[in-house]
């Protein structure tokens, strides 16, 4: 099930009024552990079997943990390999036969060869990472190996953000799922208004642009007007798309009693491709931070090799976390040296370059154009010759049609902006200074009509997913 399906407020609505009837936390529990198996197996019941045998081998490698604590490391490790081959068969086993199918025609081995076609399980890529990371963090010590089943299996389960993120660490969402939850009008407010944002996001925003922005990239020769105007719409798009899950997340969480991690703040004002990372998809940044990186460059720190070593294989793999193709290992190749660059170019800018006057307006957008956009690129564009096409022809060599059609994008997402900004002002400016103030739920309730209204009016019969359900 989706979050922008016409059953998904039914169901929410069903949940809601079961979940809070029942007041005691554990038939809570064993109610979200239903509600979560029905919203994922909503379309591919036999999905669950890899849900829950992800989940069984982590819990069980927890309570082996607690019973032979010397042997924690073995432990850690069966639960990596064991979810890293599960996610390798499924995501990018494909690719990797494609990948030799093409090597071995190019040298003229002859063969009937073929990918095996497998169905890609949503959200594999999340909930793989998320009891990977409850058996590491058993292994460290940072966190007691649960006995409770149900807890553990809603913790891996919870519909809210088991598709899509955030990733959520055993130590910040179990102690809330094992503790009692009361009803509260504020929980249920703030939780409403991020779930109607987070759709208004999604289907009036993202599913606006989303049609021009493949009209571009299925052309055969796109000029670099059209290519770099259809960049700067997709990173628009995919911005709204990603977040407007999240807030549906956070949002359908607070409702129930739960508090979601960040996901995103505020990316687009990034100064450094470091500091982007800290504001986009952190629960996935800080993820591979804590988990990979760091054991790259070991305890004691890294000299400058072994670290721009350790961050280009992070990067990488990041790419290669979103998807089996060669656009996304150059889209973590890219962003990898970037945040190597930026952190040299930082070490070595003098004081007062640092205290120019509008310096950080300018590194924002230097860094949106420099880095933002191609980065944009190479995520939308999975073919690696039409990659080398786009960004080796002239950016402003176009003809006037192509041209008219460029600024169309740039003029149409630029109105999508308009909303993101309106809310941003809001959100920063104004309700700090309304929040208290009587004419605030008048005011918020108007903007919920609004938005509904405009979702109404926007949405579409064929109905896009939220992009990083392929991942």
């Amino acid at each position: 099930m989706s979050f922008v399906q016409i059953e998904f407020p039914a169901f929410l609505v069903l949940v809601l009024v079961l979940y809070w009837s029942l007041g005691r936390r554990r038939w809570q529990n064993l109610l979200l552990v239903a509600a979560s198996a029905v919203f994922y197996g909503w379309v591919h019941p036999w999905f669950l079997v890899l849900l829950y045998g992800s989940a069984v081998l982590d819990f069980s490698l927890g309570r082996a943990i607690a019973a032979w604590p010397g042997r924690r490391r073995v432990f850690a490790t069966i639960s990596v390999v064991g979810n890293l081959s599960l996610l390798a068969y499924f995501k990018y086993a494909d690719f990797f036969v494609g990948c030799v199918v093409a090597a071995l025609e190019r040298l003229g081995v002859p063969g009937d060869f073929q990918t095996l076609g497998l169905l890609l399980p949503v959200g594999i890529s999340f909930y793989t990472f998320q009891t990977m990371g409850y058996t590491i963090d058993c292994a460290r010590g940072e966190l007691q190996p649960r006995d409770d089943f149900v807890d553990y299996l809603l913790y891996v389960s919870f519909f809210a953000q088991l598709v899509a993120g955030p990733i959520e660490r055993a130590g910040r969402l179990l102690p809330q799922i094992e503790s009692s939850r009361v009803f509260s009008w504020w929980g249920l407010r703030d939780g409403i208004a991020l779930v109607v944002w987070g759709a208004f996001k999604k289907l009036v925003v993202a599913d606006t642009l989303a049609p021009f922005v493949d009209k571009v990239f299925i052309l055969e020769a796109p000029s670099g007007p059209l290519v770099w105007s259809a960049a700067l719409a997709f990173s628009i798009q995919i911005y709204a798309d990603f977040s407007g899950y999240t807030d549906i997340a956070r949002g359908a969480a607070k409702m129930l009693g739960f508090e979601l991690g960040y996901n995103f703040r505020e990316p687009f004002l990034a100064r450094t491709t470091v500091e982007f990372w800290q504001r986009w998809h952190i629960s996935l940044s800080t993820w591979l931070r804590d988990y990979l990186l760091g054991s790259l460059v070991g305890d004691g720190g890294a000299g400058r090799m072994r670290f721009a070593a350790a961050t280009l294989v992070t990067f990488v793999l990041i790419g290669l976390w979103h998807g089996p193709s060669w656009n996304f290992v150059l889209f973590g190749l890219f962003h990898g040296t970037m945040v190597i660059v930026y952190g040299l170019a930082t070490r070595a800018l003098p004081a007062w370059a640092r205290a120019l006057p509008g310096g950080s307006a300018l590194a924002v957008g230097f860094h949106l154009v420099f880095v933002g956009l191609p980065g944009s690129l190479l995520f939308r564009e999975r073919h690696v010759e039409r990659i080398v096409a786009h960004v080796s022809q002239v950016p402003w060599r176009g003809t006037t049609d192509e041209w008219t059609a460029a600024l169309v994008v740039v003029a149409l997402t630029a109105v999508c902006c308009v909303p993101l900004l309106v809310q941003w002002a809001f959100v920063t400016r104004v309700r700090p200074r309304l929040s208290s103030s009587p004419y605030y739920l008048p005011l918020q309730t108007a903007s919920w009509a609004a938005m509904v209204l405009m979702m109404g009016l926007f949405y579409r019969t064929t109905l896009r997913d939220f992009v990083y359900f392929q991942f």
